[in-house]
């Protein structure tokens, strides 16, 4: 009777831990799944009113074709270099290009491999080494008074971060940034060893020592998705020169909801004029005590 009862914590154990190997074991197989939500939504720009945007079509060496969106900048503006996130589509975010058009900025914005009608499947080696090619065909034909600027949105300043430090852009804005991508994937998912599991880490951290164009970061410090104090670290990490705005009520999804748009025109304009941020700027906006890095 008492050995039966001592036997019995043992199999339970066994039990939880048979299910939890499990659970580590479908989420490994299956973690890119969990990481890029791809929307196939294949839209031109002229039928969502994007009239003066164009479709590009982009080969990769291993056979691939990319899609991308593009609009000449007006003259002496500067060219947006877009990576965006890890879900939807180029059609998703037609009111960010409205916007940037609005001010005669040019826009190059390119989809991932399995999203917007590009084809393939997503990786961090492939899209990093997607966006180089496509930066370059971009340096190709851009104007030579048009400066470009890198920009990165949320799971894109991943990509953005090693294309600024690999190649030298005239900027780099990251929208909702983090250290590596295993760091979000910690936070998310706290129940799994997240940082011994994920393939495609994103290691901004490592990349951001390299990167010499001066900096912009936007976060919201109420970003359940990417929490604000991994910006500040990324923030803290860069060389500069650098700007960071920690907007107090903006979450993940509302930054342009709150002056974002602003900050990044304020950020842009500056290479219209050819007068980008002195080699000593460091600017931080946020509420008090933000900066502790933990």
């Amino acid at each position: 009777m008492l050995r039966g009862l001592s036997v019995r914590p043992a199999r339970v154990l066994a039990i939880i831990s048979a299910i939890y190997l499990s659970v580590i074991a479908v989420y490994y197989v299956d973690q890119r799944n969990y990481l890029f939500h791809p929307s196939t939504v294949r839209v031109l720009p002229s039928s969502l009113g994007l009239e003066d945007v164009a479709e590009m079509q982009l080969r990769t060496p291993d056979g691939e074709t990319l899609i991308a969106w593009y609009a000449l900048p007006a003259r002496g503006f500067p060219t947006i270099f877009y990576l965006h996130g890890n879900a939807g589509a180029l059609a998703h975010r037609a009111g960010r290009v409205k916007l940037f058009r609005s001010q005669g900025y040019g826009l190059f914005m390119l989809a991932y491999r399995g999203f917007s009608g590009s084809t393939g499947t997503p990786s961090e080696e492939k899209i990093v080494a997607d966006a180089l090619m496509a930066y370059d065909r971009l340096a190709s034909f851009t104007p030579a008074e048009s400066d470009i600027v890198v920009y990165g949105e949320s799971l894109g300043t991943g990509v953005a971060v090693q294309v600024a430090a690999k190649r030298k852009p005239a900027g780099l804005v990251l929208e909702s940034p983090f250290p590596s991508a295993a760091d979000v994937g910690a936070y998310l998912y706290p129940f799994l060893p997240v940082h011994w599991l994920l393939k495609d880490r994103f290691e901004s951290i490592g990349y951001i020592h390299d990167v010499t164009a001066p900096l912009l970061i936007l976060h919201g410090e109420r970003d359940r998705i990417v929490p604000a104090y991994m910006g500040r670290k990324l923030f803290a990490a860069a060389p500069g020169p650098k700007q960071g705005y920690f907007i107090p009520d903006a979450t993940h999804y509302t930054l342009y909801e709150h002056g974002a748009f602003e900050k990044i025109r304020g950020f842009l304009d500056r290479f219209k004029t050819r007068q980008p941020l002195p080699p000593s700027t460091i600017t931080v906006l946020c509420p008090p005590s933000c900066m502790k890095v933990d």
